[in-house]
């Protein structure tokens, strides 16, 4: 037999070393993703209710500031009539009511906005629950929800088909309708203080001027209140709308 061969002993190599500290098994690569608040941060329909939301409360205070300035002037201008006002308190009233009357411009533009996407993304989350792509553009959307007297008709109307298209709920259909009924008179309001007021402009009359700034004090108190009535209504019809919302069922029973 021959002899056998030597082996071969493999030289020893470097020692085993981490850079860092290993953590195995002491943070979870993914998060759980039935956690409630990462959920809810990521749903847009949330998101864009959350910023509708503020919009309509930063409306609120636009629109009853804009109130109170327009009704100091009104005041301002009846003391007018029978007597005349130092130059600063007219200057200031003046002042007052252009940018208090900016400030509303501006934050009824961040709201019809907010609202446009808040409607947008009402409509792709119930077409998606059933299976269904949003047969409207998103462009055709944002027009109908956002455009001045046009959105009057058209976002009830984008609302009632996102409705329709899972189960019908009474109490949504409710706070659909009131709050579409309440927009029609609020933006009825405007137009006719809007076109008194252009009337005003072709007249020297104190009085037909006077009563514009009446009118026109008048829409921001209404605009206001509707703000302010419309946030609770607006958490009440995302949430009826939801289709992984549990709703009670009611079932007659024999006595």
């Amino acid at each position: 037999m021959p002899a056998p061969r030597p082996s071969r002993r493999a030289k020893p190599g470097p020692t085993p070393s981490y850079a860092n500290i290993p953590r195995w098994g002491l943070v979870d690569a993914h998060p759980d993703s039935t956690d409630p608040v990462s959920e809810t941060s990521a749903d847009p329909v949330s998101l864009t209710t959350d910023a509708l939301v503020r919009a309509l409360r930063l409306a609120t205070l636009m629109l009853a500031a804009a109130g109170v300035v327009h009704a100091i002037r009104y005041l301002v201008a009846v003391v007018n009539r029978t007597r005349p006002i130092p130059a600063w308190i007219d200057w200031l009233t003046s002042i007052g009511v252009l940018v208090f009357g900016l400030m509303a411009l501006v934050s009824v533009v961040m709201t019809t906005v907010a609202f446009g996407r808040w409607v947008r993304q009402i409509r792709v989350r119930q077409y998606e629950s059933t299976g269904f792509v949003d047969p409207r553009h998103v462009v055709w959307v944002y027009l109908l929800s956002m455009i001045p007297l046009v959105n009057v008709v058209g976002a009830p109307w984008l609302l009632h088909e996102a409705a329709r298209v899972a189960a019908p709920d009474a109490r949504a259909d409710r706070v659909r309708v009131r709050l579409a009924a309440a927009w029609a008179v609020v933006n009825a309001v405007a137009v006719l203080a809007v076109g008194y007021r252009i009337a005003a402009w072709s007249t020297s009359s104190l009085q037909v001027d006077a009563d514009a700034l009446a009118l026109v004090t008048a829409v921001f108190a209404v605009s206001a209140v509707f703000a302010h009535w419309a946030v609770r209504r607006i958490g009440i019809l995302a949430g009826t709308l939801d289709p992984a919302a549990e709703r009670p069922i009611r079932r007659l029973v024999a006595a």
